[in-house]
């Protein structure tokens, strides 16, 4: 990816199916009908994120709710201490920019970005606000990535757990590929949010 100097930079710590950087590349630069993941309308500002790491989400993520453009559950993160046994999450995360994250906020919720109540400055580590009126209603508060601001998302009242649809399974298993995980650790960490089984 191009570098580029951003001078709000924050780093958006996401899961599921935005581990595919082509996926999340939607978000801020805009999509049609044609990629399984449907339309997107894009970010104010659809400059491509200026980085990229591989991190461990701190927080419980599983399967849930069912999405009709997934036809299935999707990956839903809590506010929370994550679950004891369970494998730690793998995240990617995106060095965009604050005002970036508020349109991600609202397309992740289906509205228009004038409704996401974003705070001027991301969260302190540990703490969340609530943004909108939805289901990915919060934005949470995470350690420094290389001396940066960092936050991911997550739901103050997620539906209940629910499976996957196979396209949804795929989009993320290309997205942890992309990032270096063996087949095995795909699959091991695809098992682990299924909290169906």
């Amino acid at each position: 990816m191009p570098a580029m100097h951003v001078s709000n930079a924050i780093w958006y710590v996401a899961y599921g199916s935005n581990l595919l950087e082509a996926r999340f590349l939607a978000y801020l630069a805009g999509c049609g009908d044609g990629p399984v993941w449907g339309a997107h309308r894009g970010a104010r500002d659809p400059s491509p994120p200026s980085g990229d790491r591989q991190v461990v989400v701190p927080h419980p993520v599983f399967f849930g709710g069912h999405s009709r453009k997934w036809q299935g559950g999707c990956c839903l993160c809590q506010a929370e201490p994550p679950e004891p046994g369970r494998l730690p999450v793998v995240g990617r995360a995106w060095r965009i920019t604050w005002d970036q994250m508020a349109d991600i906020v609202a397309q992740e919720n289906n509205r228009p970005t004038d409704q996401v109540s974003m705070p001027d400055a991301p969260p302190t580590p540990g703490t969340a606000v609530l943004v909108l009126d939805g289901v990915i209603d919060l934005v949470v508060g995470m350690p420094e990535v290389d001396g940066e601001p960092a936050c991911t998302l997550a739901s103050s009242d997620p539906p209940g757990i629910g499976p996957p649809s196979p396209s949804y399974r795929e989009v993320l298993a290309a997205g942890m590929a992309e990032m270096g995980l063996d087949p095995a650790q795909v699959d091991r960490q695809l098992a682990d949010l299924d909290w169906t089984r």
